[in-house]
């Protein structure tokens, strides 16, 4: 054989064998096996994650709040009195008119007093001729001219005709009907000419300071509410007005199961008026609740209210709440663990135990 095909022979065993080198000799040591076998598991692990549904979440912590529920009523006059005629008579002058104020008394109404002038004359005569009857029959009676029964009967008499007179007066006296309070009239008072008979209506007298504003608490409510309690109303009209609480019915209304309550609240200067829209805050016991937003609620698949959160390793939880008050910019809330890890993207499209990659949504982080 020739060198030249002995070397050829010699040279090619040696790639061979440089080759082949990687699956004959022993590795390198336990540090590359161990590198490479982390290197697996993170492969996997990204790829499990990879596989994941992505929500966002955020921290919700509750805190200690006071809330208020609303109650709808309007604001009425604290007393109303209604003055009526004592006496028959034509309304010969009436001095105001709705919406007056009036001073205690002032005279609202008056009748006409002809026919009780005349009877008024006659009471007065009769009262002086039973007078001189009486003291002439006395100086008789000291004589023992007259019988004591005689002076006894003239007596009488005398005293009848003062009655009589003094009834006359009173009768006079009522012919001018006049405020006993002082007050805002209401409604249109008895016009001149009108005919009044014992027991009509002459005007109506509203007092305004206070005022009060009446509503119809749920009777679920009914607990909260004591009487000389502070709470406050807001008016349709913009004013916020607080008082405290002065009346509570004993008996609810049959209809709507809900109680008469009434909040006393000072008007100086009778600037509110009556029959304003209003609402009562009734305050509530303090609660530990969250403040979510309202697209965060969801619904469990039995038609529960609640929200999605996030516990150990990721996994979903439905967790029902009950809410406690609502507000423009939000829902409060309770039956949350006193920190959450809340879902609030993606919510509607996980179920319960699943195992998830979370990320601080950026509509909430701040």
């Amino acid at each position: 054989m020739s060198k030249s095909y002995l070397w050829s022979a010699i040279f090619a065993l040696a790639i061979i064998g440089w080759f082949g080198s990687g699956y004959v000799l022993p590795a390198n040591g336990d540090g590359d096996t161990a590198a490479i076998e982390q290197q697996q598991k993170s492969q996997a692990k990204a790829d499990e994650l990879a596989k994941l549904f992505l929500v966002g979440v955020r921290e919700s912590k509750a805190v200690e709040r006071v809330s208020v529920f609303p109650v709808r009523g309007t604001t009425e006059a604290s007393r109303i009195v209604e003055v009526r005629a004592r006496t028959n008579g034509i309304v010969e002058k009436q001095s105001f008119d709705d919406g007056d104020r009036v001073r205690a008394g002032d005279l609202l109404c008056q009748l006409d007093t002809g026919a009780r002038k005349a009877q008024m004359a006659r009471a007065k005569a009769a009262l002086a001729s039973a007078s001189r009857d009486l003291d002439a029959t006395s100086k008789l009676a000291s004589s023992n001219f007259a019988a004591k029964a005689k002076v006894a009967s003239d007596k009488a008499a005398m005293q009848l005709a003062q009655a009589e007179l003094a009834q006359i007066e009173l009768d006079m006296k009522w012919t001018q009907i006049r405020s006993p309070i002082e007050g805002v009239l209401r409604g249109k008072p008895a016009q001149s000419g009108n005919y009044l008979q014992a027991g009509s209506m002459c005007a109506t007298v509203h007092i305004m300071d206070p005022l009060i504003v009446a509503a119809q608490v749920p009777e679920r409510l009914l607990p909260n509410v004591t009487e000389g309690m502070q709470a406050a109303a807001k008016l349709v009209t913009g004013e916020t007005i607080e008082g405290k609480i002065t009346s509570i019915a004993m008996a609810s209304d049959r209809e709507t199961r809900t109680f008469r309550v009434e909040l006393e609240v000072a008007n100086a200067g009778e600037k509110l008026r009556e029959g304003i829209t209003s609402e009562l805050y009734i305050n509530l016991p303090r609660v530990v609740a969250h403040k979510l937003a309202a697209s965060a609620l969801t619904l469990s698949d039995d038609g529960k209210l609640g929200v999605r959160i996030v516990v150990d390793e990721n996994k979903v939880k439905f967790a029902p709440i009950k809410i406690v008050s609502q507000e423009a910019d939000g829902v409060w809330v309770t039956g949350l663990p006193e920190t959450a890890m809340l879902i609030v993207e993606g919510q509607d499209f996980v179920v319960d135990g699943q195992t998830v990659e979370v990320a601080v949504s950026a509509a909430e982080a701040s």
